[in-house]
């Protein structure tokens, strides 16, 4: 196989004020890979948004399948049970829900994005971790009661799909 070499120029100056945002927020970069979708019961569904690699036929051939999702331990741990879910664990946006393990030994996060409850957490992906990739509709990650009813505040942090 014959590899040449060629010089390639990035303009990063483009990206300069995601960067200094990124630094502010780091939980920024969810507006590309995950979504939060609102139900109209005012849970909110987490998962990989159409723009995640995993989701990307193309880039899975340099990133590999998916192998494993790992759920954090206090997620796996929580009590969700009873008619409110107190004792459900309470979670910030910056929360780690689970990692995705890919055959090339790549790691994504996937955080909570919003502040609230967890209701619950998809323990399939456990068992079949493809589903992620394979089926986004049925791989969603973990559903959350937002702790305020107010729109604007639930969703401050994200960055609404162009």
């Amino acid at each position: 196989m014959d590899v040449t070499s060629t010089q390639i120029t990035y303009d990063i100056s483009a990206y300069a004020q995601l960067d200094e945002q990124l630094r502010i927020k780091p939980e920024l970069y969810l507006d590309r890979y995950f979504y939060v979708r609102m139900a109209p019961n005012k849970l909110c569904v987490i998962g990989l948004a159409s723009s995640h690699p995993l989701l990307d036929p193309e880039l899975r051939k340099h990133i590999g399948d998916v192998i494993k999702v790992e759920f954090a331990d206090n997620v796996k741990n929580s009590v969700i049970k009873g008619k409110r879910k107190k004792q459900s664990l309470r979670l910030m946006p910056s929360t780690k829900l689970c990692t995705i393990h890919t055959s090339d030994g790549k790691e994504y996060v996937v955080r909570a994005a919003i502040k609230g409850v967890l209701m619950e957490w998809n323990a399939r992906l456990e068992t079949d971790p493809t589903l992620v990739s394979r089926c986004p509709e049925q791989g969603f990650v973990a559903i959350i009661k937002p702790s305020t009813d107010d729109n604007q505040k639930i969703f401050s942090d994200c960055v609404p799909e162009i």
